[in-house]
């Protein structure tokens, strides 16, 4: 709450800050318009009754669009399988990782990669969005003119909010991934309260409202240890050797590196959940509702037995990337030896480098293990019967955890920056009234 109320104090952090609310709420208002060329009722029905949970995730990444069958309604998939697509080639194509390590001109030309990438991404997944909805296009008009005018119309939605994740990026407050996605996460969030309390109804009233209220209590748990893993850090003191010349001392002043549990964030948690999605998305847009035995199962392969497996794989890989990504033990040692410092404790080069990556590797195993107990735990609950909602449970809260704590950081950072520059500024006035008095 400090953070917050720093910087709403702060004003060009609070024109970010309400940049960014006026964003999520024009992508919330685009999610009661319908697409135009399809019978809205008949549209919403097909979604509700033949997606599955295919259809749930991507109703969570559009803010509830999917569902009101809006002009919004793939959200932020394709722009987000784009992303994850030039993520891996850039990790995979020497070119395109020399870009991004070359400065910000080189992470501008990839980012238009990924902005082109996007848009093809919208324009496909759109035809394939036609391809399942043609049932229910309107039979007023001519039936290619309604079904392009749809196709059109769900394409440049999806472009318009894949536009929006880079606004967020640049003129809000940041990471507008994960913005939008908490947006859709929180606006679940008083039906998933809820459901509980409706599938136990048969059971009477009082055990109704008790199975609830257990819920809330399990779920406030399971958020407050994704708080605490999220915030959890270990410090490293590195020391810099100094040297006097005359009567002065030069070398860097003594550091403490904070290292975070999460070094990863809930970065691997979306990708891991996007990359498991893909073909089975790709195969219920086609076929909605069919009774093929194949497509039917991709129609509820998020919460099927098959998924847990291939969602563990994809999260500790997406782990193990992107910490190394955020902490990398060899160069941090090399860092450190180049300017004449050392860890207390534990002697230059190798030994450095060794106990690094022995850090790196705890915390990363810690990460995964706590990935891993609360994504997956709800997922194999739900299998009970009765606790077949509670499926997406633990990844929401670990996203809502992870989430804030993002935010907080990027607002963190955002003040600091301020800082330096009124800083900056002081120094700037100061010397130019010296300069003036000579």
């Amino acid at each position: 709450m400090d953070t917050l109320r720093e910087s709403w104090k702060t004003p060009e952090i609070k024109k970010k800050i309400l940049f960014t609310f006026l964003i999520v709420s024009v992508l919330c208002l685009l999610t009661i318009i319908p697409i135009p060329g399809l019978s809205h009722a008949a549209a919403t029905a097909k979604i509700i009754n033949d997606w599955g949970s295919v259809g749930t995730v991507i109703d969570i990444l559009s803010c509830g669009a999917l569902t009101n069958a809006s002009i919004i309604s793939l959200g932020i998939f394709p722009f987000l399988v784009a992303s994850i697509i030039m993520q891996i080639l850039t990790l995979a194509v020497p070119k395109l990782r020399n870009l991004v390590q070359s400065g910000d001109e080189g992470s501008k030309i990839v980012a238009k990669y990924t902005r082109i990438a996007g848009l093809i991404g919208a324009g496909v997944f759109a035809v394939l969005f036609c391809l399942g909805m043609k049932d229910t296009v309107v039979t007023s008009i001519n039936f290619w003119v309604a079904i392009v005018i749809c196709g059109v119309t769900v394409a440049i939605g999806s472009a318009f909010c894949g536009w929006c994740v880079e606004l967020l990026n640049t003129k809000g407050i940041g990471n507008g991934l994960t913005i939008i996605i908490l947006a859709g996460i929180i606006h679940n969030i008083p039906h998933d309260l809820l459901l509980p309390f409706f599938n136990a109804y048969d059971l009477g009233l009082v055990w109704a409202l008790v199975y609830m209220i257990m819920g809330i209590l399990l779920a406030i748990g399971m958020l407050i240890l994704s708080l605490l893993v999220n915030l959890g850090e270990k410090k490293i003191r590195i020391i810099f050797q100094k040297r006097t010349v005359g009567m002065k001392q030069y070398g860097m002043q003594n550091q403490v590196i904070p290292l975070r549990v999460a070094q990863a964030g809930i970065t691997p948690v979306i990708y891991a959940m996007t990359v498991c999605m893909f073909v089975p998305s790709i195969l219920t847009m086609i076929a909605p509702g069919s009774e093929n035995v194949w497509l039917a199962g991709a129609r509820d392969f998020p919460t099927s037995v098959a998924f847990i497996p291939f969602f563990i794989i994809f999260l500790v890989f997406f782990t193990y990337v992107f910490a190394l990504m955020q902490f990398n033990p060899y160069d941090i040692s090399n860092q450190i030896k180049q300017n004449s410092g050392y860890i207390q404790g534990v002697k230059p080069g190798k030994p450095t480098s060794q106990y690094l990556m022995s850090i790196y590797s705890n915390l990363n195993s810690a990460d995964n293990f706590y990935l891993i107990a609360v994504c997956v735990l709800p997922l194999a609950l739900s299998f009970i019967p009765g606790l077949r909602s509670i499926a997406f449970a633990g990844i929401g809260l670990v996203l809502i955890g992870g989430g804030f704590i993002e935010i907080k950081t990027l607002l963190d950072n955002a003040l600091k920056a301020e800082e330096d520059k009124l800083k900056q500024a002081g120094k700037d006035k100061k010397r130019s009234k010296n300069y003036n008095k000579k």
